[in-house]
């Protein structure tokens, strides 16, 4: 069915500038402060400075600057203001927008920038309306409700934010224009519009082609491909066979 790349194959490869996030249209990254000996043994102060959106990121963001010196970006939880102040380590108190260890933070808590490994920086529940849930902790780890609904098991020292992110109800306001839709897409990095296959051009896709759109079918594999049991392999001929003979040539058994 000859050698066509297609379009997630070409994306896969993150080489051209049409498939990579538009980082010109971002705040900035976001994660914690860097872990220290601070954090891990009291807890250092800052206060959030600014509440802002930018086009890549799907909650809104916060800017926090510490007494420190030191200014990160996090996604805005609910509850928050400029001018609050935010504590992160060990001995913060439970409040929104504070960050703590799991080992300090009490069971059945709401969470949300939840670390994979203490230090990391935060990976799960970072879009908007998201949250975790600690649902209990050993020693040396925690397990914690997805927001999938799954269970997963981290360490203890792992460090999250107390609240759930803002911007819950993002996807009750309609695109109305299709416009809106493709500039929104295009900043997030996705894929839009999605084209049938059968409904491409046979460059296109190998389901591609303006006769009959039907999906399927056969998949020869190279001549020299790969040792399986069943199915065509060898193909003789690329394109539409005539008089309806098949494609390849089948195994015997």
């Amino acid at each position: 069915m000859g050698g066509n790349t297609l379009i997630q194959q070409r994306r896969g490869k993150g080489k051209s500038t049409l498939y990579l996030v538009p980082g010109h249209l971002s705040a900035g990254p976001i994660g914690f402060r860097n872990l220290d000996k601070t954090e891990i043994e009291s807890s250092v102060k800052g206060r959030i400075i600014e509440l802002l959106k930018d086009s890549v990121h799907y909650a809104p963001l916060m800017r926090i600057k510490f007494e420190t010196g030191e200014e990160i970006l996090l996604p805005a939880v609910e509850g928050v203001w400029v001018g609050k102040e935010i504590f992160s380590g060990a001995t913060a108190p439970i409040e929104n927008g504070n960050i703590l260890p799991l080992k300090f933070i009490p069971e059945g808590t709401k969470i949300c920038m939840i670390e994979i490994r203490p230090g990391d920086g935060g990976k799960i529940a970072r879009t908007s309306g998201t949250y975790g849930i600690l649902i209990q902790k050993s020693e040396d780890f925690a397990i914690i409700r997805l927001p999938s609904g799954k269970t997963k098991k981290v360490p203890i020292l792992s460090r999250a934010m107390i609240g759930v992110v803002a911007g819950g109800g993002r996807k009750e306001k309609p695109f109305v224009k299709a416009g809106l839709k493709y500039y929104y897409m295009k900043a997030h990095h996705r894929y839009w519009p999605v084209v049938s296959a059968v409904a491409k051009n046979i460059s296109d896709h190998p389901f591609g082609g303006k006769h009959k759109r039907n999906k399927g079918g056969i998949t020869p594999l190279p001549k020299h491909g790969y040792p399986i049991k069943y199915g065509y392999y060898g193909s003789r001929k690329t394109g539409k066979g005539g008089k309806g003979e098949t494609t390849g040539t089948k195994k015997s058994a």
